[in-house]
């Protein structure tokens, strides 16, 4: 390359740069007993896991199976004006013994619980897809969630991901009024063990429109 070529290429890389899209900041949570990182979008503040304890069963607007709730111990809670995102994990020995004795057959229900509550619809079809070579399962759902408290939105977009990975059962349930925010952060990425980091779900999720 010769020095006359030097600012052409100069100018098109500026170019590039501008009509490019920005790179949202992430925040990043890892475990080092999970063996696991996520990235999440830095406008979610870090909140308490234990603030959706209650009674002993885990709450979260949309999200909804009393014999599950009770047996999911949060790990990270990360939320905005807009949105929640929520990571926990399936304890065991709180199970049945019939549920004990095949704990990995309830990854299906762990994120279609986001279809199980009264005024919620399924948006899109559960369906097992990989981040790398991990296997994942999504359940999607939009409307005005049942016996939510008068100050709930309106309408509500929650997704549910569950996973086995390294011993552990884990559910994450993203939840937001807003269909943009939602698919913004399902952008938000993971790393399983030495793994490259990867979207938790890289594809859209559309509106339904206004029926439930």
């Amino acid at each position: 390359m010769n020095n006359r070529t030097l600012p052409l290429v100069s100018a098109v890389l500026f170019a590039l740069s501008l009509t490019a899209p920005a790179q949202a900041p992430l925040t990043e949570w890892s475990s080092d007993s999970l063996n696991l990182r996520f990235s999440y979008p830095s406008d979610l503040t870090k909140g308490d896991p234990a603030s959706v304890v209650h009674d002993g069963n885990l709450t979260l607007p949309g999200v909804s199976d009393p014999s599950l709730m009770r047996c999911l111990r949060p790990d990270l809670l990360a939320q905005s004006a807009t949105a929640t995102i929520l990571l926990a994990e399936l304890d065991v020995t709180c199970l049945t013994p019939e549920q004990q004795a095949t704990p990995k057959d309830l990854l299906a229900n762990l994120a279609e619980v986001v279809n199980k509550i009264g005024g919620m619809t399924s948006i899109a079809p559960p369906a097992w897809y990989n981040v790398g070579w991990q296997k994942v399962h999504m359940a999607a759902a939009q409307g005005s969630p049942q016996g939510a408290p008068d100050a709930a939105p309106q309408r509500l977009y929650t997704m549910g991901f569950s996973t086995g990975w390294n011993n552990h059962l884990l559910v994450w349930f993203f939840t937001s009024t807003d269909i943009q925010t939602l698919n913004r952060i399902t952008k938000s990425t993971v790393r399983f063990g030495r793994s490259a980091a990867a979207p938790l779900y890289p594809s859209q999720i559309n509106d339904a429109g206004s029926k439930n």
